[in-house]
């Protein structure tokens, strides 16, 4: 198989074709107004601060060994993660901020889902489907970054 050098005929019918540029120039479609608030929820430091606050205020729980809370090394990781998060948010990294919001609200359901329903106590179920909720706001907004 040899391979044929283009011409300037050729160049010329390749002009016509759409690059990737003009393709992704097109403005975007317009979005309902729940993704409207989820984009921004997602940019504003407010629910990791909650998240943060919520893992201080289960701190004297923690302390008392409490079945359902994080312990206490995990509630103060938590909280200065989610004020980390926060801080990035409210410093217009909303590409960091949301990203370690979202990977912490995991981690922290992976560790303390469990426990949590076992229970059976109303705290620390709700405090499973705010960390959740929040998570998976921040997580959405992170997933659609390139999409402004």
């Amino acid at each position: 198989m040899t391979v044929t050098p283009l011409t300037s005929d050729d160049a010329e019918t390749f002009a016509d074709a759409p690059s990737s540029y003009t393709l992704h120039k097109n403005p975007p479609p317009p979005r309902s107004t729940a993704t409207l608030a989820a984009h921004r929820l997602g940019s504003s430091p407010y629910p990791a601060l909650l998240l943060s606050a919520l893992n201080l205020a289960a701190l004297p729980h923690a302390r008392k060994s409490i079945r359902g809370y994080p312990s206490v090394m995990q509630c103060n990781s938590y909280t200065a993660i989610f004020a980390i998060a926060a801080y990035a948010l409210s410093s217009n990294d909303v590409n960091n901020g949301s990203g370690l919001a979202a990977s912490w609200s995991a981690i922290w359901m992976f560790f303390n889902a469990r426990n949590a329903f076992k229970t059976r106590q109303v705290m620390p179920i709700a405090m499973t489907g705010v960390i959740a909720a929040v998570g998976s706001l921040y997580g959405y907004r992170f997933a659609t970054l390139g999409r402004e």
